[in-house]
């Protein structure tokens, strides 16, 4: 071909790019195709653009649509698979409830999450999810494991937690609360998930190499998620390179940790004689899969894979989700000083006079504590420790709001966009007010869960919703208490693109011992 032929097929590429684009701009006018989506490579270059800021990124796509309701058709590059991305509640509803049966996890979720977390309740759909939520959903509902995990976070933070903060006050050195709770929360999780207590809350502490490897594990299946050309990520598993070999690695680290807990339990279970059963998740789902086949046989290996698989998915959930809010709150706390002296005088007036020297409120003083829920409420709708979710639709749908959902179109719902709309939580919806989550005489109002999707909704809805809620309630509570905590630097943070946003570069603060504040 000679040159001029090569100079006029590019020339009619770029016309017909052009135009194609031209026509898409007055085509998204009508429709809810995504802004900045072009021919071809779909919304690579926006998605590239800003991916350090993905979630932001949505919320202003989102916000940006002039159609009534807060829905955007996308289109993946290099002709992917499409789908939908909304901030509409009628839609989170039909998706997580209404029309449940259609929109499971599916071949793209479960292909980026499968080496990490198996057959987990996170990652499973049908009868093998419903399995997995019958047997967890019993155990959450008894009052045995409320009490532990009380007990548990009690003995945390009057242990561990407070003595770990008061050795820092008084030496005057700064502090990373955002490490500090993501190693308290860590020590709690494993206790409670396979009564497995790392105790890396305290000077000098390692993470263990199973916590390490979850993170690396976490990061990279993210990364899978946002790849816009997912067969590069997958070509790079079967030849085992770069970060998927390390994915690779880090999954046998935690195969290993957790293969040999597992075994070392039922073993534990089977020489157990007139002693009472141990009360962490591993030995309740032990027992309940005895119940269920009291002679395995055959079944063994199996029996492991299920008992790793579930119990792993409970530390995934827990691990970073509740250090994570909880640093984001003391952040807001600090930029807002009217909320801490509301806090304080909550726990004044409702910590019994009695029970006044104690670390850790009790259960039924926290259930009192109306505007320590707001403040926790409204800094969870800002910064959402699951920002975004998808689903994958089983067959065509058309979501309330009108918008088609092909068959096997992803179907996403962003939690972190939803609490910045106007149209949900008023012209204020961008600063950190408690007290819209407080009627007039002071008693908490807990928000539509299709409006307030931080803990999802419907059948799937997050377990440890109550257990989330007493863990940060019990540590603001008991540090507010104790210190007042004066953020170093004023710049405000940023956060980690990943599947939970932690808090780029720490919360590097300074704690005041209360009777040196006044």
């Amino acid at each position: 071909m000679e040159a001029s032929d090569v100079i006029l097929v590019l020339t009619s590429i770029a016309i017909v790019f052009v135009l194609s684009s031209l026509l898409d701009q007055r085509r998204r006018r009508r429709t809810r195709l995504m802004p900045y989506t072009y021919p071809v490579i779909g919304h690579l270059v926006s998605l590239l653009r800003n991916r350090h800021r993905f979630y932001d990124w949505v919320t202003d796509v989102l916000s940006e649509t002039t159609l009534p309701s807060k829905t955007i058709e996308v289109r993946p590059p290099f002709f992917g698979t499409p789908g939908v991305c909304t901030a509409e509640p009628t839609n989170v509803e039909h998706i997580l409830r209404d029309n449940f049966p259609n929109y499971v996890k599916g071949p793209r979720f479960n292909a980026v999450l499968a080496d990490f977390l198996g057959d987990g309740i996170f990652n499973a759909d049908g009868e093998l999810w419903a399995h997995q939520r019958k047997t967890a959903g019993h155990e959450f509902s008894t009052r045995s494991l409320k009490s532990f995990i009380a007990d548990i976070v009690e003995a945390e933070i009057a242990g561990r937690l407070i003595p770990t903060l008061l050795s820092a006050a008084e030496a005057g050195n700064v502090v990373d609360l955002d490490d500090v709770f993501r190693r308290f929360t860590l020590d709690n999780i494993c206790d409670l998930a396979f009564g497995d207590d790392p105790a890396c809350l305290g000077p000098g502490r390692e993470f263990p190499p199973f916590a390490l490897a979850m993170d690396e594990a976490t990061e990279i299946c993210f990364h899978r998620f946002l790849s816009p050309l997912p067969w590069i990520w997958k070509a790079k598993r079967v030849l085992n390179v770069g970060s998927e070999r390390r994915l690779r690695r880090a999954v046998k680290t935690i195969d290993d940790y957790l293969t040999r807990i597992v075994a070392s339990r039922e073993e534990e279970e089977l020489i157990r004689t007139g002693n009472p059963p141990k009360q962490d998740l591993l030995s309740r789902f032990i027992e309940a899969s005895r119940k269920e086949n009291p002679n395995p046989g055959s079944s063994n290996q199996k029996r492991r894979k299920f008992l790793r698989d579930i119990i792993l998915s409970f530390v995934f959930a827990g691990k970073d989700t509740t250090s994570t809010a909880l640093s984001w709150f003391f952040w807001l706390l600090c930029e807002n000083p009217r909320c801490e002296k509301r806090i304080l005088d909550e726990i004044r007036e409702v910590v019994l006079v009695s029970d006044a020297d104690k670390i850790v409120p009790g259960y039924e003083e926290m259930k009192r504590m109306n505007y320590l829920q707001g403040m926790i409420s409204e800094s969870l709708r800002l910064y959402s420790p699951v920002p975004h979710n998808s689903r994958q639709s089983a067959t065509d749908d058309v979501l309330p709001d009108g918008s088609r959902v092909g068959k096997g179109w992803f179907a996403d719902y962003s939690a972190y966009a939803m609490g910045r709309m106007e149209n949900l939580w008023g012209p204020d919806c961008r600063e950190f007010k408690p007290e819209r989550w407080l009627k007039k005489d002071g008693s908490f109002v807990a928000a539509d869960q299709f409006r307030f999707p931080v803990f999802h909704g419907g059948p799937r809805s997050c377990l440890g919703k109550d257990m989330a809620y007493l863990q940060m309630k019990a540590v603001a509570a008991a540090v507010v208490t104790f210190f007042h905590v004066v953020k170093v630097g004023e710049e405000p943070p940023g956060y980690t693109v990943s599947l939970t946003p932690k808090m780029k570069g720490g919360l590097h603060v300074r704690l005041i011992k209360r009777n040196q504040s006044s």
